[in-house]
């Protein structure tokens, strides 16, 4: 995988970029971020990612720490009502994920 540099090097103008140039430019910061390293190293998972004091903060968590962030920041939104581009109820979508990620 490229570096972010060398990425950026090789794809030129941002404003040119694909969605999918863009997508993969993102694989190559988090592969490069330390903070990313040390999830895949400890068995831990990203929960979210912040900016604070002009630094990228990443925060880290078990599975059922990752089980309770989906639980209390995702479910109210997706239980309001509708289905998923799959046609599953946004529920059902909820649950497959979260049971995806408990492993």
């Amino acid at each position: 995988m490229q570096t972010p540099d060398a990425f950026r090097a090789a794809h030129g103008d941002v404003t040119t970029w694909s969605s999918a140039d863009i997508e993969s430019y993102e694989h190559a910061l988090e592969a490069a971020s330390p903070a990313y390293a040390e999830a895949v190293a400890s068995g831990r998972f990203v929960l979210g990612r912040n900016v604070a004091g002009g630094e990228v903060v990443v925060e880290l968590g078990t599975a059922e720490d990752l089980a309770q962030h989906f639980k209390t920041s995702a479910l109210q939104p997706l239980l309001i009502g509708g289905t998923s581009g799959s046609g599953k109820t946004d529920q059902a979508a909820l649950l497959q994920q979260m049971q995806r990620a408990a492993g």
